[in-house]
């Protein structure tokens, strides 16, 4: 699987404490031991800031949002605290306690009145987020041992549980379009996602994201950018003569993603938000590139496991969001053929003759 693992473990386990104040103190503790950075960005018209006191992490899951600047002045709407034990070892929060040994995609989920807390003891990680605050923090212990994923797709618990409360969701889909309309495509690792959005950098569709984007619900469905970066499976980018050399090539293992910063390399194809006016369901086929209707259940299926795997806690009214939104705009699904440079075409045709 080339995605964040599944959750392996989802009971939920306490933390050591019901308050915020040892995480700031942990957190302190590590910036007490090095330098504050900061960046700021504009997701879905939030303001977000995340404060680092492990620059070099920053570094790491900074360059995502790089095409989301923040250039308005006004109240913050998340400020996420961001850091990692690396420089201050006792700058380790208090940890929910699990077993001994725990599978690399085990994922640990508690709720109080104010806090909800995702532990994931394999990788040495916690998230935690205080929605009556807009305040998040992200922990690890060593932050130059993030997994591919990490780098790729930043603070992504944070945000599923923080989108919610805008009204907003976080799906497992890519996204290419124009000021007018676009598309979100849809389907589990391997489907083809990722290689459409990306050869679309090669046309006239700008691009929102390949792995997760927000979604503005009906009446008026949207598409918001939130990373700024492409997945592929390294002999994947042969198919793609136009990109460059990833930002992270891969280490060669199955599960192993290249990782590319498109912003950085195409920041003229990069937009920050469009109108949904289609879900695809792509399908790696021979033949030509052929797009067809089908019935919102079957896109369902598609975009509905993969969201519900990889985001958890799944909000209780998820499949309840996906259906309506999945009602409120027509749906295909595309045999992507042998010619990649044909399917960015085929999109725009299909744009083109929406909006006609």
């Amino acid at each position: 699987m080339h995605q964040p693992p599944a959750s392996a473990a989802g009971a939920p386990a306490a933390m050591a404490t019901d308050t915020t104040a040892d995480l700031d103190a942990a957190y302190q503790l590590a910036a007490a031991a090095g330098a504050e950075r900061e960046t700021r960005f504009m997701l879905a018209g939030n303001r977000v800031r995340i404060r680092a006191a492990s620059p070099s992490l920053l570094d790491q899951l900074g360059q995502a949002f790089a095409h989301l600047p923040d250039a308005t002045e006004g109240p913050l709407d998340l400020t996420v605290f961001l850091w990692d034990s690396a420089a201050a070892a006792d700058a380790t929060p208090p940890l929910p306690v699990t077993a001994a040994e725990e599978p690399r995609g085990a994922v640990f989920y508690s709720a109080s009145a104010h806090l909800q807390i995702a532990y994931q003891p394999g990788l040495s990680q916690l998230s935690v987020f205080d929605p009556s605050r807009g305040i998040a923090w992200f922990w690890c212990r060593e932050g130059q041992n993030l997994p591919f994923w990490e780098p790729a797709a930043p603070i992504r618990q944070i945000l599923h549980w923080w989108l919610r409360e805008r009204e907003l969701m976080l799906l497992h889909g890519a996204a290419v379009g124009t000021p007018k309309g676009g598309v979100l495509l849809v389907g589990r690792g391997g489907s083809g996602k990722s290689t459409c959005a990306l050869a679309s950098l090669n046309s006239n569709l700008l691009y929102a994201g390949d792995d997760y984007v927000a979604i503005g619900l009906p009446p008026a469905p949207r598409v918001y950018s939130v990373y700024g970066s492409g997945k592929l499976v390294p002999h994947h980018s042969g198919l793609l003569p136009h990109l460059p050399p990833p930002s992270f090539p891969g280490d060669g293992s199955p599960e192993e993603k290249a990782v590319f910063f498109v912003s950085d390399r195409f920041p003229d194809r990069m937009c920050t938000d469009f109108p949904l006016t289609a879900v695809i369901v792509p399908r790696v086929t021979p033949g030509v590139v052929r797009i067809s209707p089908i019935g919102p259940a079957a896109a369902l299926r598609a975009l509905a496991p993969s969201t519900l795997l990889q985001l958890h806690p799944a909000r209780p009214d998820a499949l309840t969001k996906m259906a309506a939104l999945l009602k409120a705009v027509p749906t295909y699904s595309l045999e992507t053929g042998e010619d990649v440079a044909a399917i960015p075409q085929a999109l725009e045709g299909l744009l083109e003759e929406l909006s006609s």
